[in-house]
């Protein structure tokens, strides 16, 4: 018999913690579905919201839950340990990479929350660290898997304010009339001519922003130097950033060395 004809606190409480020592999910459209497929068999039956009810429910109703991932719980457990700062810092530095899955419901998401958190091993976490994170995760594969979202395809319809004909239409090329070798009896001499093939491969086109990310990449030399313009390397290719941006962002770093000397 139900003690209560609403929802009471300690009902609360106790299905959130049965929720996190079962690793259901609790959040979002997801955890608002596995607590009526958990509860309401309990409340149908004119009983609390307890431990023993919740157990004695999800032995009948486990194969409709949707459960946490090891990534899930993973992030989680991380998660939990970080002060508001650390997460409005980890919130503010997902919003500003553009490729990059958060936590969006995904494996993918959870999996880039546990890989880059677990790098931090307890260190703090701030915009500048997670960056650093990032290029370590990436070239380290042992601290996880990372995801991204795919490069969105550039429009090259207009290039400099023009129209790029070179992607517009065109008349596929009329089949021009076959060489007889022969009309009439007598030999066709026209046949005999046959246009030279012309060489149509292009000048590859040098990227002059690619030249000075490299050049800025093998000016300096310290150990630290070499892993700043690393990271912030690594963090632009992640990211999707054109040459010309990851050039802006390395030289930005290097003026403030120069400014140094």
């Amino acid at each position: 018999m139900r003690t209560s004809p609403s929802i009471t606190q300690n009902e609360v409480d106790a299905y959130t913690q049965f929720a996190a020592e079962n690793k259901i999910i609790a959040d979002g459209d997801v955890g608002v579905n596995n607590a009526d497929i958990l509860c309401k068999p309990i409340i149908d039956r004119n009983s609390d919201i307890t431990p023993q009810t919740l157990s004695f429910s999800l032995s009948r109703v486990r194969d409709k839950l949707k459960l946490k991932s090891s990534a899930h719980s993973r992030a989680d457990e991380l998660a939990h340990k970080l002060s508001p700062a650390e997460v409005a810092a980890y919130h503010n530095w997902v919003a500003h990479q553009s490729r990059w899955i958060g936590l969006d419901g995904s494996v993918e998401g959870y999996e880039n929350c546990a890989s880059i958190l677990g790098w931090m091993r307890g260190n703090p976490v701030t915009e500048h660290t997670l960056d650093l994170a990032l290029g370590n995760v990436i070239n380290n594969p042992q601290f996880g898997r990372v995801h991204f979202k795919p490069a969105p395809k550039q429009d090259r319809s207009i290039v400099g304010g023009r129209i790029n004909h070179a992607l517009s239409h065109r008349d596929e090329p009329k089949a021009s009339e076959p060489q007889v070798e022969y009309r009439n009896g007598r030999r066709n001499h026209a046949s005999e001519i046959q246009p030279k093939p012309q060489d149509n491969k292009s000048k590859p086109v040098v990227d002059a922003w690619k030249d000075i990310v490299g050049r800025y990449m093998t000016q300096w030399t310290t150990h630290g130097q070499k892993a700043t313009l690393q990271a912030e390397y690594d963090r632009g290719i992640a990211t999707g950033n054109s040459w010309r941006e990851i050039g802006a962002a390395l030289g930005q770093i290097v003026k403030g060395w120069e400014r140094g000397r």
